[in-house]
């Protein structure tokens, strides 16, 4: 549930979804939660509770819940664009929508406005982050200095943002100490493709697996991740949240 009179965040075309089905598929997990959403209009100064009643994939449209107050109503249709914040699974989700138009749904009145075309979901103050599979995980391929054999280390992602991600530090040649960087780094997201990306090394503490075997995680940071990588690892969350659904 929104805070009322909750600053909208600042989006970062970086990390903003473009892709028109994982935001209609964020979207209607919303919907379905029948989470409240907080419409930000008049430069953010003022603001109206709502919520999604249905969504129309075919026409890009989506019909908004109409507020309680008439005359803050006719505002919003005057608007030429909303700024809309709301949650899912505890994560601040932030959208505009346009063309805000009133009509009837279901014998009451409502809002109708084209579906955003980009959404940012910002968990707490860093980025979403998903906890990967267990099963086939995915594995960062690490390249080693070049007199080590092997040339490369492999270490198991335990999550992963556009961030960051986090990693199971149990190889006996890698040591992730906070503070150390690594280049180059390779992970294949399933039926996105590869990335390469620089890390650098946060922190660690203990962890116990469920085997009661006690290891290391470390919580690493993409350092500049160029956008295309950025928005690879958005597609990979989404479309891992689809499977999980």
């Amino acid at each position: 549930m929104p805070i009322r009179n909750q600053t909208p965040i600042a989006p970062e075309d970086s990390f903003a979804i473009h892709n028109e089905s994982d935001i209609q598929f964020i979207l209607r997990g919303i919907m379905q939660a029948k989470t409240l959403i907080t419409l930000y209009f008049n430069q953010g100064n003022s603001f109206i509770l709502s919520s999604i009643l249905a969504i129309d994939p075919i026409n890009k449209q989506m019909i908004l819940d109409y507020g309680n107050d008439e005359k803050l109503n006719r505002k919003v249709l005057n608007t030429a664009k909303l700024t809309c914040v709301t949650s899912q699974a505890k994560v601040k989700v932030e959208f505009k929508c346009n063309s805000i138009k009133k009509i009837k749904f279901q014998d009451d009145s409502a809002f109708l406005v084209n579906l955003p075309e980009s959404l940012i979901r910002v968990q707490r103050r860093d980025f979403f982050r998903i906890t990967t599979p267990s099963v086939k995980p995915l594995i960062c391929i690490i390249p080693l200095p070049a007199d080590y054999i092997p040339k490369t280390a492999e270490v198991i992602l335990l999550d992963i943002s556009c961030g960051g991600m986090a990693v199971i530090d149990q190889h006996h040649i890698v040591s992730f100490d906070p503070g150390t960087n690594f280049n180059n780094c390779q992970i294949t997201l399933p039926e996105i493709g590869t990335i390469s990306a620089d890390i650098k090394v946060k922190n660690t503490y203990e962890v116990k697996l469920h085997n009661e075997v006690t290891c290391k995680r470390a919580g690493c940071e993409f350092i500049k991740p160029p956008a295309k990588i950025l928005a690879m690892i958005q597609r990979y969350i989404v479309k891992l949240e689809q499977k999980t659904k």
